[in-house]
């Protein structure tokens, strides 16, 4: 009778064991991340500001082309007198612009080669005078397009950082 009671305990210690470990596995309550298009946050050093663009979840092999209309990344033109973007990881910057009316920066950056399913993809640098917070750069999805290693436009997705986009958090 002991034994079948010890029995009896050593199985609802397992059970709950295995329930923790389950638990603890992350896959509860998670949802598929929605492809991004990251803005970081600017970061300024002895007058000169750099912002990161990162992709994370890309579909269709990946960003292989972004193309930044006017709205679509906007400084703030009393504090920024000139920027260039630099292609990282493969992409090459095809044309840029900054209009220094507006404040609107745009650009082409593309990879020949592969797409990016995740990691940074470009870097845009620039002279500021004083400091520039994230709540300064305005973000604007419906001013940019993401090309796909399949030659496709990619749709759904979302732009992350600046007053427009959404806060980024990793899974």
């Amino acid at each position: 009778m002991r034994s079948k009671g010890r029995l009896i305990l050593i199985g609802l210690l397992a059970g709950l064991l295995a329930g923790t470990l389950f638990g603890c596995m992350g896959n509860w309550f998670t949802q598929t991340q929605k492809a991004s298009l990251i803005f970081g946050d600017p970061v300024i050093s002895g007058g000169t500001g750099t912002i990161l663009v990162s992709v994370t979840s890309m579909p269709s092999g990946g960003l292989a082309s972004l193309a930044v209309k006017a709205g679509g990344l906007t400084l703030p033109k009393t504090k920024v007198s000139s920027i260039n973007v630099i292609g990282l990881n493969g992409f090459t910057v095809l044309a840029q612009d900054y209009n220094t009316n507006t404040g609107a920066v745009r650009f082409v950056i593309s990879n020949a080669n592969t797409g990016s399913t995740g990691g940074t993809v470009a870097k845009v640098t620039f002279n500021a005078s004083g400091s520039i917070a994230a709540s300064e750069i305005t973000t604007a999805s419906s001013d940019m397009q993401l090309g796909s290693a399949q030659n496709t436009l990619i749709t759904n997705w979302e732009a992350v950082g600046g007053t427009n986009g959404k806060a980024y958090y990793a899974k």
